[in-house]
C-alpha cells in the first residue's frame, strides 16, 4: 500500500523546537518506520529529520528564520501571533507538496498525524484523496473553531485515540479508534521498583499534582515529580498557592521534565505513578510508559483511565467524586478522591509488577499501534 503520512508542524523540527512538548512526534516516527517494516511503501511530509522513509519537507525559511507578520489591525501581540502565522504558512506549504506528491506518485491513502491546523481537510475536499485524521486533543466544544471541522466535513474519517474520546454529540463523525503504542524495550522492565510516589505531567491544574501531594502526605509518603517550571509556571496562581508551598526538597520533590534514559529510570525505580487527572485526558503516554517498566498506576476515573489501566491488576482506578462517571463503583477501591488514592498508596503491593509489563506488552506496544493503522488504512 502506499500511504501518505503528515505531520506539518513545526514543531517536528528538533532542531529548533527540542523543547517544545508535541506529542504526535515520536509516535509519527514510530509509525512510519513500523509501516516500512511491514511492506508499505511510505511518503513522510514532515521536517527535515534523518529517516529510512522518503520524507518530503517543508520550506526551511520557515523553520529556522523568525519571521515577523505585518502590523494590522486586531493584532495584539506580534510574536505570538507571528509564531501563529508561521505555523499556517508552514502547514500549508508543506500540505501543497503533499498533495501534489500523493496525485504524482498514487498514494493510496493519507494519513494526518498532527494536533493543530487541520488544513489538509480542505486539501482532501478537493483532491479526492482518502484522508485519515488522528484527534490528539479532547473532542472540541460548540464554542470551538475545531468544533466547526466536524460540522463542515461531517463525511470526514476522524480517528480517535481511545474509545473515552468519541463519546458525545461528534461520536457518529468518528471512523476508529487506535491506541497510542511506546517502545516496549526502551521503556525497560524492572521488577525491583522503588521507594518513593511519582508523578510526570505539566505543572497545570489539570494534571492533579496538588492531589497527589495530598495524598503522599495523608498516606506518609514520599513524592517526586517530573515536571517542566518556568518562570510563567512559577508565577501561576496554581504553582504559588498549591505547590510550591509543600515542596520541601525532602518527602516532596520537583525534578525536570525528564528525557531519554533519566524517564526510563524516573519509571522504573518508583513504587506507583499518581495520576490524578481533573479532565477527561485523552490517552495519557505516562500510564503506559510506566507500566512498562513495570510501575503500576493509581488514576482517577476519568477519560481513558479505564481502558489503559487493568483495574486490581495494573493499578488502581478511584473514583474522583460522587459524578456518575462509567464504571462508578465498580472498582476494587470504593472510596473516592483523596481518600481513595490514599488506600491505594498502602494497597499498592498487592499489583504485581510483571502483570504491569505484560499488560503494556499485549496492548500498548508500537508493534500493536502500527497494526491498528495497517487496519484503518486498510478499512479505507
Amino acid at each position: 500500500m502506499k500511504i501518505g503520512f503528515l505531520t506539518p508542524s513545526i514543531y517536528m523540527y528538533e532542531k529548533r523546537y527540542s523543547e517544545r512538548i508535541f506529542a504526535p512526534g515520536p509516535l509519527a516516527r514510530h509509525i512510519v518506520t513500523g509501516l516500512k517494516r511491514r511492506g508499505h511503501d511510505v511518503f513522510w511530509f514532515s521536517a527535515p529529520e534523518e529517516t529510512d522513509v522518503q520524507l518530503t519537507p517543508g520550506d526551511r525559511i520557515l523553520l529556522e528564520d523568525d519571521l515577523k507578520i505585518r502590523v494590522f489591525q486586531d493584532l495584539t501581540n506580534r510574536d505570538k501571533t507571528s509564531l501563529f502565522a508561521t505555523k499556517m504558512y508552514y502547514e500549508s506549504d508543506l500540505l501543497t507538496r503533499a498533495y501534489t506528491e500523493a496525485r504524482k506518485e498514487g498514494i493510496t491513502v493519507m494519513h494526518d498525524f498532527q494536533s493543530f491546523g487541520h488544513l489538509s481537510h480542505f486539501y482532501e475536499e478537493e483532491s479526492g484523496i482518502p484522508t485519515l485524521y488522528t484527534l490528539h486533543d479532547p473532542v472540541p466544544t460548540p464554542d470551538m473553531l475545531e468544533y466547526w471541522i466536524f460540522k463542515r466535513f461531517p463525511t470526514h474519517r476522524f480517528l480517535s485515540i481511545s474509545k473515552h474520546q468519541q463519546e458525545g454529540e461528534l461520536k457518529q463523525y468518528f471512523f476508529d479508534t487506535v491506541y497510542n503504542g511506546i517502545d516496549v524495550d526502551r521503556f525497560a522492565y524492572n521488577p525491583e521498583g522503588g521507594d518513593c510516589f511519582i508523578t510526570s505531567g505539566r505543572m497545570q491544574p489539570v494534571k492533579g499534582h496538588d492531589a497527589a501531594i495530598a495524598a503522599v502526605k495523608a498516606a506518609g509518603q514520599k513524592l517526586r515529580m517530573a515536571t517542566w517550571l518556568n518562570d510563567t509556571i512559577k508565577a501561576s496562581t496554581y504553582y504559588v498557592e498549591k505547590i510550591a508551598p509543600v515542596v520541601d526538597g525532602n518527602d516532596i520533590q520537583i525534578n525536570s521534565l525528564m528525557s531519554g534514559d533519566d524517564l526510563v529510570r524516573f519509571y522504573q525505580h518508583a513504587r506507583a505513578l499518581l495520576f490524578p487527572i481533573q479532565w477527561a485526558e485523552p490517552f495519557g503516554m505516562v500510564m503506559i510508559e510506566a507500566m512498562s517498566c513495570g510501575t503500576p498506576v493509581i488514576a482517577y476515573n476519568r477519560g481513558s483511565v479505564p481502558e489503559v489501566v487493568k483495574d486490581g491488576v495494573t493499578g488502581f482506578i478511584i473514583d474522583p467524586d460522587d459524578t456518575d462517571y462509567p464504571g462508578k463503583g465498580s472498582w476494587v477501591i470504593r472510596k473516592q478522591g483523596i481518600d481513595g488514592f490514599v488506600e491505594a498508596i498502602r494497597r499498592i503491593g498487592e499489583i504485581d509488577r510483571a502483570q504491569c509489563r505484560r499488560h503494556v506488552e499485549e496492548n500498548f506496544s508500537i508493534e500493536r499501534m502500527v497494526e491498528g493503522y495497517e487496519r484503518v488504512y486498510q478499512r479505507v
